[in-house]
């Protein structure tokens, strides 16, 4: 297969989440660092991780409008440029209330790079390769929290300072503005609409029904998603993996068996949907598979189980925790309107990161109370569950285009 531009745009994105997701993630392992240098519990460390997302969350819509209205290029390198200085910063900081000032602000920045990304995708990529290049665009983030997770504890133990990891990790992001300023451009500007037809694509991003649906969606995957990212070297510390690195190598390795997941439920959902299965389907099936490990989790460590089968079950709930997204994003920008693509994403990002800002928190708050991650899990699990019932809900612009040509032929 000859090399197209599309293929230079996905793998620079892919990189651009490589970087990113170093910097959001390298906090994980080192919490419990963090937490003995500065004193604080379970639920306030949950909460320092949630500051990132309380920002990045609050940051999608305005990014998408941004990015529609003045250039997603612009903002990708500017925000990219942003989270290298804030990297750094957040090696400097000298309290915890500094700790959070900073990973606040980087929140800012990372909120600016999905709501212009994905647009990007879709804008240079052929429809009926949409789920192959939101896989390997979603590559990079997963590959990004392996190497964040896996390297931060190794960082971490060997200089006998947290600060080190952000240090490390804030380089990619320099090389990111780089690689969007030289291959990256704005896609052709999509003709002008007239007033009357851009509040209607405003009315359908903000109040259509599938679309909302797909929002939602968005945050039952994520809650699921953000307890095992967050907590993960926590829980194989209190099934007995007593050092930082064992827990973070262990926990890393999910970014790993995210790979094929990502790469073989997209192009599996490519290749269904030009044959006629809607991608729908695709999250459906892999959301059911993804919350019964999930349940089955949460009792082997109710349990005490042996660390081999919670890992053997972590790393197969991570295979559908990241497949399930490369379907997921080809067929919200299907729904999305075409006039704002990147205000459309912005919003679906917007709700589903409402669930970062609850679920550390609240699964820290859960092992608080009752001395285990068994619950906290169980609830995830709940959560999840809820989603496949959204998602079977969602009337597929398939669907729809077939309903409107039977009423014309009824006619």
């Amino acid at each position: 297969m000859p090399w197209r531009k599309y293929h230079t745009i996905w793998f620079v994105m892919a990189f651009g989440w490589v970087a990113l997701y170093v910097v959001r993630m390298g906090i994980s392992p080192v919490l419990g660092m963090i937490m003995k240098e500065f004193q604080i519990s379970y639920a306030t460390a949950g909460s320092l991780f949630s500051a990132i997302f309380l920002s990045y969350t609050l940051m999608q819509v305005p990014s998408g409008y941004l990015g529609d209205r003045f250039g997603r290029r612009k903002i990708l390198i500017i925000s990219t440029l942003l989270w290298f200085f804030f990297s750094l910063g957040t090696a400097l900081v000298q309290s915890f209330v500094m700790l959070v000032v900073v990973r606040f602000l980087t929140g800012f920045a990372h909120g600016a790079y999905f709501g212009n990304e994905k647009p990007t995708i879709v804008a240079f990529t052929p429809i009926e390769k949409m789920g192959q290049g939101q896989a390997v665009s979603f590559m990079g983030l997963a590959f990004g929290f392996f190497l964040a997770v896996f390297f931060s504890g190794m960082i971490a133990d060997y200089t006998h300072n947290w600060r080190w990891v952000f240090v490390v990790f804030a380089f990619p992001s320099i090389i990111t503005s780089f690689l969007v300023f030289k291959y990256v451009q704005d896609p052709k500007p999509v003709p002008k609409e007239d007033a009357a037809q851009i509040r209607a694509a405003y009315r359908k991003a903000f109040m259509g029904r599938d679309l909302w649906l797909m929002y939602t969606l968005g945050f039952t995957m994520l809650y699921a998603y953000w307890l095992l990212a967050t907590w993960m070297p926590s829980i194989y510390m209190e099934m007995g993996i007593s050092t930082i690195t064992a827990s973070s190598v262990l926990s890393g390795i999910l970014g790993l068996v995210g790979l094929p997941g990502l790469f073989i439920i997209g192009t599996l959902s490519d290749t269904f949907s030009r044959r006629g299965v809607g991608r729908k389907w695709f999250v459906a099936a892999s959301a059911l598979i993804w919350a019964l490990l999930m349940f089955a989790m949460a009792y082997a460590v109710e349990i005490r189980a042996s660390s081999t089968l919670i890992t053997v079950l972590y790393l197969t709930s991570g295979f559908f925790a990241f497949g399930v997204w490369p379907p997921y994003y080809a067929l919200l920008g299907e729904l999305a309107p075409k006039e704002i693509v990147g205000t459309t994403f912005g919003l679906a990002n917007l709700i589903g990161f409402l669930s970062s800002w609850v679920a550390p928190f609240f699964t820290g708050w859960i092992k608080d109370t009752t001395g285990s991650f068994s619950g906290g899990l169980y609830v995830a699990a709940f959560v999840l569950a809820t989603g496949i019932i959204l998602i079977l809900a969602v009337k597929t612009p398939q669907r729809q285009k077939s309903k409107s040509k039977s009423k014309s032929k009824g006619t």
